[in-house]
């Protein structure tokens, strides 16, 4: 099985086991955009999120995760696959509001309002965006299992799902991308899931 196949919670029981180098960077490798999403929407209740503000805080976090002899994660009851993910959410959170309670960053905290829906593809209502959305996923991975593919679909479902803006993913260390290269991914994935969609219609036999 290689390491991409392993269960995020067996991957972090083998990082604490054996304290392979390898399988750590690999650890972060599959966190680090979860815990980069969750830092940029943290920030959002202060100000704008800025690259270097953002960069800085995951660094912080990764910093309490792996901090003496990597305690906090060996804390972590570690019976589910989830488990992991919602730990490192309230980890990165908290993170954030620490950074803003200190006395030179304080920033009055915004009170957030009703959110506003994320956009969907052209084409495609919200109801009917939700109702695909399996179909969507399965034909986003049936494109390619390679490591750019996988970047692209993250990137599609932060924007259209989690209401990320282009520049706030351009943001992620991970990512790796410009604001336009950001922008040029979503119209390339848009216009697949749209001829995609216009193509199942067409094929939909009449009542």
């Amino acid at each position: 099985m290689g390491q991409e196949e392993i269960p995020i919670r067996d991957l972090l029981n083998f990082c604490l086991s054996s304290e392979d180098q390898e399988r750590w960077r690999d650890f972060v490798r599959r966190t680090q955009p979860l815990i980069a999403s969750v830092i940029i929407n943290t920030i959002r209740r202060w100000q704008e999120p800025s690259p270097s503000l953002v960069d800085d805080l995951i660094q912080d976090t990764f910093l309490k995760l792996f901090a003496n002899e990597r305690k906090a994660l060996r804390s972590i009851k570690n019976e589910y696959e989830n488990t992991i993910f919602g730990y490192l959410k309230v980890v990165a959170s908290n993170v954030v509001r620490d950074h803003f309670r200190q006395t030179e960053n304080k920033v009055e905290e915004i009170e957030l309002t009703d959110p506003v829906l994320p956009p969907t593809p052209d084409g495609l209502d919200r109801v009917e965006f939700a109702r695909l959305k399996d179909k969507i996923q399965t034909r986003l991975q049936s494109l390619s299992s390679s490591e750019t593919h996988r970047r692209d679909e993250t990137i599609f479902w932060m924007y259209y799902e989690q209401g990320y803006t282009a520049k706030e993913i351009s943001f992620l260390p991970s990512v790796g991308l410009t604001v336009k290269g950001v922008e040029s991914t979503l119209l390339r994935l848009t216009r697949y899931v749209r001829e995609d969609a216009a193509a199942s219609s067409a094929e939909k036999p009449d009542p």
